[in-house]
């Protein structure tokens, strides 16, 4: 886009290149990436009040991070929950709770983990007071209370309902196990993978490390050498890691404070993965690193996190992020809480660190969003899209005109819906590492596999949640956020009709900001562009919020020119005059499209 944009007609909003360059932006360098998903495992595992103190993801969890290709996800969950006694049958409350989220992550397109957030212990109730026990360690009556081999029922338990279940892609042991008495977590870990296997059950299972499972202090609290004994022959060795002085994921201190004490510190996550890797490398044995996270209070942490992704990336290890779940926005105050890539505003506003965690993503993954705007999970059919990868296409090209080709450069994009039809997409733009498309009509409601092929032959793939709408707004800045790419439209009171952007280029930053919006006595009306909300019930189930005023919807639907392009358009009450920068919110039948910002003087 350029400093101004002009509009030749009511429903137009640039020329077709202007619309091309709001779909661009380039996807970097990218392996198997997930997050944690932690809710479930709050609060004190014997009282703690389920909805309130704890609870388990709602779907568009799962859908979220699928959509973005991270859908490993390592759910966490609490051992007294689902095995109110060790040795005990297991709870049916809790394990309905957990195969329903299996079951929204199937439908996403995810894969989960299943972990017991426990560190090697199991909390006990003694006449009335609650006792923490580690595993095979002294505690009741100075007797051993909890056993490997209640772990190993508990486990088998688990493989009894789930080792069918295609969806529960691995079983992580134990979270962080540490401080073990004089108990042995390598035979504790032996112990438990034997009774799987024993059980008829070849799953994946992640192997964590004792002490926290740190990754820089591997070699001092495990083996020298890989200690499972598999038939399988289908484990990962699991290491956490955090980039702060005591790498404990605090960060109690500042990045300037840490810096100080350490000149390498854009290097410290990569240094101390080293360690672990080497003898990952030394034992020959597959690796993964369950857990890492950063605050999002400076962004030179992202670099931090950037180089340690690399240094994952060069030695393909599959890795989870720390740490995401609905419950961590309710807590605020909670000293982890900064660590958090849940997204706010009803799944409408990425955290800071989701563009670094999305550049390093499964070498094949083909990663789909809005074209307007990098967030949420759904699309719809029709709706502008824009999808990233790797090797996604040989050379550059981009459509001439209507009606739009399904094939550029020997590229094209097929996607198959949840009744098994497959649709090639019209194709706006291709590049090795984006190719921006139209969500096909007729694709069915659900889950949507897309599969890029490149002379025919499958280069990546991925998935995709469909909607019957699912709303964005184009920004100026074409990031999804700030100020809208709208315009004004001004009726005098002689009728003369004007239009006006509510954005200006700003030389000095290269940014687009808000024209403030004079009323000067004249009838306004805001012109909001989008994509996803063709199939719209029309005005009537439109609703546009300036701030806390309510904006009367005249238009929304297609915009008529530009093939996937909609429109919303409402009347601005004159009471807006004076109130300064204000978030515009907007609902669809009831589906929210992105916050965006406009300014009045």
């Amino acid at each position: 886009m350029r400093d101004r944009m002009t509009f030749p007609m009511r429903r137009a909003i640039t020329s077709a290149a202007a619309v091309f360059a709001a779909l661009s932006g380039i996807a970097q360098a990218q392996f198997m990436r997930g997050v944690n998903v932690s809710q479930a495992e709050w609060g004190d595992p014997l009282t703690a009040q389920y909805g309130t103190e704890y609870s388990y993801p709602t779907e568009y969890t799962f859908d979220y991070f699928a959509a973005r290709s991270l859908g490993f996800i390592r759910l966490q969950v609490q051992w007294e929950r689902l095995q109110p006694m060790p040795g005990g049958p297991l709870d049916a409350t809790n394990l309905n709770y957990l195969k329903q989220d299996i079951a929204f992550a199937k439908s996403a397109g995810a894969l989960v983990s299943i972990v017991p957030h426990n560190q090697a212990r199991y909390t006990l109730l003694n006449n009335g007071s609650e006792v923490l026990c580690i595993i095979d360690n002294p505690c009741v009556n100075n007797a051993v209370s909890v056993t490997s081999a209640d772990l190993a029922d508990f486990w088998v338990k688990m493989s009894n309902e789930l080792k069918d279940e295609p969806a529960v892609a691995a079983y992580d042991l134990m979270n962080e196990p540490h401080d073990m008495g004089v108990a042995n977590w390598a035979q504790i870990s032996q112990t438990v993978v034997s009774a799987i296997r024993t059980n008829g059950d070849n799953k994946l299972i992640m192997v964590p490390g004792d002490g926290w499972s740190s990754a820089e202090f591997w070699v001092i609290f495990n083996p020298a050498n890989g200690w499972i004994s598999d038939p399988a022959n289908n484990i990962k060795y699991e290491a956490h890691q955090y980039f702060d002085s005591d790498g404990s994921g605090s960060y109690a201190e500042t990045y300037d404070q840490e810096l100080a004490a350490n000149s390498n510190l854009p290097m410290v996550g990569s240094d101390r993965l080293k360690i672990y890797l080497s003898w990952c490398k030394f034992n020959n044995v597959p690796c993964y690193l369950g857990e890492y996270g950063i605050p999002n209070n400076d962004p030179r942490w992202l670099t931090v996190m950037d180089n340690f992704l690399h240094t994952l990336d060069e030695s393909s290890i599959p890795a989870t992020y720390w740490a995401a779940g609905e419950l961590w926005a309710t807590v605020p105050t909670c000293p982890c809480s900064f660590l958090s890539v849940q997204p706010s505003h009803n799944f409408t506003t990425d955290t800071e660190q989701l563009p670094t965690l999305m550049a390093h993503l499964a070498p094949n993954a083909f990663r789909t969003a809005s074209a307007a705007a990098s967030y949420g999970y759904a699309t719809a059919p029709g709706q502008l899209a824009a999808g990233y990868g790797t090797g996604l296409a040989q050379s550059t090209g981009q459509a001439t005109g209507l009606p739009l080709p399904t094939t550029l450069e020997n590229t094209k994009v097929q996607l198959t819906d949840s009744l098994g039809n497959s649709f090639l997409a019209p194709l706006l733009y291709v590049s090795p590492r984006q190719i921006n498309y139209q969500v096909p009509t007729g694709l069915a409601q659900g889950l949507v596999t897309a599969t890029v092929l490149n002379n025919g032959t499958a280069v990546a793939s991925g998935s995709l949640e469909v909607r019957s709408e699912a709303p964005t707004i184009f920004t100026a800045n074409a990031t999804g956020q700030g100020v809208a790419a709208a315009q004004i439209q001004r009726v005098q009171p002689d009728g003369t009709t004007t239009y006006e952007s509510v954005a200006v280029y700003d030389q000095s930053t290269g940014q687009f900001t808000a024209a403030p919006i004079a009323f000067n006595g004249d009838r306004l009306f805001l012109l909001l562009y989008g994509t996803g909300f063709d199939a719209a019930s029309g005005p009537a189930g439109a609703v546009v919020m300036i701030g806390t005023t309510a904006a009367q919807a005249t238009f929304s639907g297609p915009q008529g020119q530009f093939a996937g392009l909609d429109q919303i358009d409402a009347e601005l009450p004159s009471s807006l005059a004076g109130a300064g920068e204000v978030t515009v919110n907007a609902m669809v039948d009831g589906n929210a499209a992105n916050p965006v910002t406009i300014s009045f003087q």
